[in-house]
């Protein structure tokens, strides 16, 4: 290592890992990511059956607009750089139970006229969430991405403040009320249902804030889904990544951080070889990080007793796993809309285990990503948020350890009891039974069906308990670790030259994680007094992968 040039080391090849990479490249620094798997994008995945694509991430991406810093990021990333944007005029469709459907459409004004039409009694409650959406519409190209709090100078908080007067009432209603509450007060049961299914599935601890403003996002054309789909975004980054001059290993299993003298100095794979750089970033589970690879030596204050909380099943302390079935069918469904919600009856939800809630969400994915499914057929993305318990149940931790076949590079192996196996099929023909009530000739025409479960996250990703989005936002200790994070940055107490990154830092989406890795970059340049600064050159178009993971996943 020169002393011109210092190094930084990434755990995990997700997109927070690669956006660290990639702005720590620009700013001098040589990265090198180590990632378990054998492709880029951690959650920001997709895995190829046939002639169909199975899209395990975006449903949209906030950012994928223009005139707003989500958008900067990823123009400064170049991952969205010639690439079309499609975009869906309703957000979802919440079918009950009874057949009733309720659109949800993005432009606030067509959405108020249709709930109003079908609750005029709840005119008034309408139109002030349809108004929260046309507030929110106008603070989009304020709203802070390119940096967290905690590095905002004096005058940078008080610019954001002062572009952010005129929507401070609408955040402060918006924040200080959930969901729930809120759609409680409809006379109408059907609307008041339907609003806490926005967001595809319930999520009952979510403020108002986070319904209205994604809705804004799609509203303003800045939440559409890239055509290329999650693993091609993903291999645009990784190339932005090369490109710059940095390296990905993969398949390189990260075991222990190395420590000397309360500095973090390198890391020890699974094949016993050691790498050493100036900084270590932990762009993974941060109790995989704490507990695991830094054997617990290092105890974070609000982290130990979020860990704690999460252990004693803390009710929302950690935002739950997700089971997805694909179904990929001979059959043209796009007459369908794009994001459909059905609510079950209580019969029909007990074949699912660990459903939490009483619906599943069915996407026709095709419908905004083409290239997904052969011309005439289609591919469902059905999900449904569920607890770890029932599924860890069903494979015996006997065998819940890499299989007899593994190789030494392939660290996503996992051998599966029979009862798993027979469970996940169940899972898919009770799936298809249920649709074939609203999709035609859906039993007699499917080509194939995936499964995956919290288990296959959690093996994928090394994510505690397979989840998706890590903490659960907008929960009191969630926004004290915010503020320590502000405070102190994303650290550990009396450790040096290490910091974490992704969705255990920075909660959201892959934009929120992409944006986390220039903040990682931004308090790297500040430790070595530098000044932080955003290249971008050209990216050249890259060939994308196909097939890659089609042996690894059949071990879901």
């Amino acid at each position: 290592m020169s002393e011109q040039q210092k190094s930084i080391i990434v755990i995990g090849a997700g997109m927070s890992g690669m956006a660290t990479a990639a702005y720590a490249q620009m700013n001098g620094y040589q990265s090198t990511i180590f990632e378990l798997h054998e492709t880029p994008g951690g959650c920001c995945t997709a895995w190829y059956r046939k002639d169909f694509t199975f899209d395990w991430c975006i449903s949209w991406l906030n950012g994928s607009g223009t005139n707003n810093e989500m958008a900067t990021i990823w123009d400064e990333l170049g991952c969205l750089k010639g690439v079309a944007i499609n975009h869906a005029d309703v957000f979802n469709t919440v079918i009950d139970t009874q057949g009733n459907k309720i659109e949800f459409h993005v432009e606030p004004d067509k959405l108020e006229a249709s709930l109003i039409a079908l609750s005029p009694e709840d005119e008034p409650l309408i139109k002030e969430f349809c108004d929260y959406v046309r507030k929110l519409r106008g603070c989009m190209k304020h709203y802070p991405f390119l940096k967290s709090q905690g590095l905002m100078t004096r005058w940078d908080k008080a610019k954001m403040m002062w572009h952010f007067l005129p929507y401070m009432r609408t955040f402060m209603k918006t924040l200080a009320l959930t969901m729930e509450t809120f759609s409680s007060k409809f006379k109408n049961p059907q609307i008041a249902e339907a609003m806490n299914w926005i967001f595809y599935d319930r999520h009952d601890h979510f403020s108002l804030m986070p319904f209205a403003f994604n809705l804004a996002c799609a509203a303003e054309r800045n939440s559409g889904v890239p055509e290329i789909g999650s693993l091609g975004l993903s291999f645009k980054l990784a190339d932005k990544v090369t490109s710059l001059g940095g390296e990905i290993r993969y398949q390189s299993k990260v075991e222990e951080i190395l420590v000397e003298n309360d500095v973090a100095v390198g890391i020890r794979l699974s094949d016993g070889t050691e790498h050493f750089a100036d900084h270590v970033i932990a762009a993974s589970d941060s109790y995989s990080m704490t507990k695991m690879l830094l054997k617990d030596r290092y105890p974070h204050p609000i982290l130990e007793r979020m860990y704690d909380e999460m252990k004693h099943k803390a009710d929302g302390m950690i935002f739950p796993g997700c089971v997805t079935i694909f179904i990929a069918v001979d059959h043209d469904y796009s007459d369908h809309p794009a994001y459909n919600t059905f609510l079950l009856p209580d019969n029909v939800k007990s074949n699912f285990p660990g459903m939490l809630h009483n619906g599943i969400h069915v996407q026709v994915r095709n419908k905004l990503y083409p290239n997904q499914a052969p011309e005439g057929k289609s591919v469902l993305y059905i999900t449904y948020l569920s607890d770890y318990e029932p599924w860890n149940n069903l494979n015996p931790e006997s065998i819940n350890t890499q299989g007899k076949n593994k190789t030494r590079n392939r660290h996503t192996r996992r051998r599966r009891s029979v009862e798993y196996k027979t469970t996940k099929k169940e899972i898919g023909q009770h799936v298809v039974k249920f649709l074939a009530q609203h999709f035609d000739k859906i039993e007699e025409k499917v080509e194939y069906i995936d499964v995956s479960s919290p288990l296959t996250s959690e093996r994928y990703t090394e994510n505690y308990q397979g989840t998706i989005f890590a903490w659960e936002p907008f929960m009191p200790v969630t926004e004290e670790l915010e503020k320590y994070q502000d405070k102190h940055g994303p650290t550990l107490p009396n450790l040096a030259n290490l910091y974490y990154t992704g969705q255990w830092s920075a909660h959201g989406g892959v934009t929120r994680s992409a944006s986390s890795g220039r903040h990682i970059a931004q308090h790297l340049c500040i430790d070595d007094g530098k000044k932080f600064k955003v290249l971008i050159p050209e990216l050249e178009t890259e060939n994308l992968p196909k097939n890659i993971l089609e042996s690894d996943n059949k071990y879901a």
